[in-house]
């Protein structure tokens, strides 16, 4: 046998058929190849209810409410292990993810795969759906260290949302005053942003505070469409969604959105929107969005019209 041309199909020897009952735990049909009957399999059922093929119902009832729910609550997936095929789309369908960094989120395992291409493509799960993946692609929002670090980052963004769905953004006690000064002043060379929204420690050792109260910033999907910054904050107590620009990384240092940072935009819109119901702060920056082949090829109109959608829809 040649493993390197991969399978052409599986199948039961008649003695390890002869154990089951054809048509009712598996489906298939009798052949003879290289003069041994075989049994080719189409499918296996499984000889009680739920362990064959049919569980996927409950996995696609799971799927269903999952992301029906997004619509009606806060939702929150936290990715703590290894998570293949239809468990890897429920954490998506919440939207909203935080990956642990030992927890691959796959629709196929690295071995699997092998198998099917016929040689040695890949060594491990995180090549398939490690942080390094799901990170820079915008699949997980956020990278959590260990269990610990997790559970924090679940709480922090707990922090921002209200106590119901249908509830407004609640005002919590703020270090700073309302009528403080903003220490930090953007400069006419390109700066780092967070610095503007956060703060930041000057030269001299100094605070120069930020837009938003002191420590109340948090920045999500950074790792993905690195030309817009999204997070969330708290102005006056008020916890509201964040959006700006990272004029850093703009080519000729001129501020207009690409496919990936518009459909980040997008989302960060919609996220706020569902559930979390905060209100949103735009630093706008941009001239509008990029409109050569490459990024029309990107589907920039396509990503491009979401904001517009999410926007109406606040």
């Amino acid at each position: 046998m040649d493993v390197a041309k991969g399978y052409k199909y599986l199948y039961f020897t008649e003695e390890d058929a002869n154990r089951f009952t054809p048509g009712t735990d598996f489906h298939g049909e009798y052949i003879t190849e290289g003069g041994e009957k075989r049994y080719k399999l189409d499918d296996i059922v499984g000889q009680k209810d739920g362990l064959g093929v049919e569980n996927l119902r409950g996995s696609g009832m799971i799927a269903g409410e999952t992301s029906a729910a997004y619509a009606e609550t806060f939702t929150l997936s936290y990715v703590t292990g290894r998570s293949v095929g239809i468990g890897a789309y429920i954490n998506r369908l919440a939207q909203r993810v935080i990956q642990m960094q030992n927890g691959p989120l796959l629709l196929t395992g690295f071995g699997a795969l092998n198998k099917l291409l016929g040689k040695e493509v890949y060594t491990s799960q995180d090549q398939l759906g490690g942080p390094q993946i799901m990170l820079p692609n915008g699949v997980a929002h956020q990278l959590a260290i260990d269990d610990q670090d997790g559970v924090e980052k679940v709480l922090r963004w707990l922090s921002y949302v209200p106590k119901t769905a249908s509830d407004s953004a609640f005002a919590a006690p703020a270090a700073d005053p309302i009528d403080r000064p903003i220490g930090f002043l953007p400069t006419k060379t390109p700066y780092d942003p967070r610095h503007m929204l956060a703060g930041t420690v000057s030269a001299d050792g100094t605070w120069l505070s930020g837009f938003f109260d002191q420590g109340s910033f948090t920045e999500y999907l950074a790792d993905w469409g690195k030309s817009v910054v999204v997070g969330r904050a708290r102005l006056g107590g008020v916890p509201m969604g964040v959006i700006a620009v990272e004029t850093r990384l703009v080519e000729q240092r001129i501020p207009v959105w690409y496919p990936d940072s518009s459909y980040k935009t997008a989302q960060a819109i919609q996220d706020f929107n569902s559930a979390e119901n905060l209100p949103l702060m735009v630093f706008a920056n941009w001239r509008g969005f990029s409109g050569g082949t490459r990024d029309m090829f990107g589907e920039i109109l396509k990503f491009g019209s979401y904001i517009f959608a999410d926007l109406h829809d606040r």
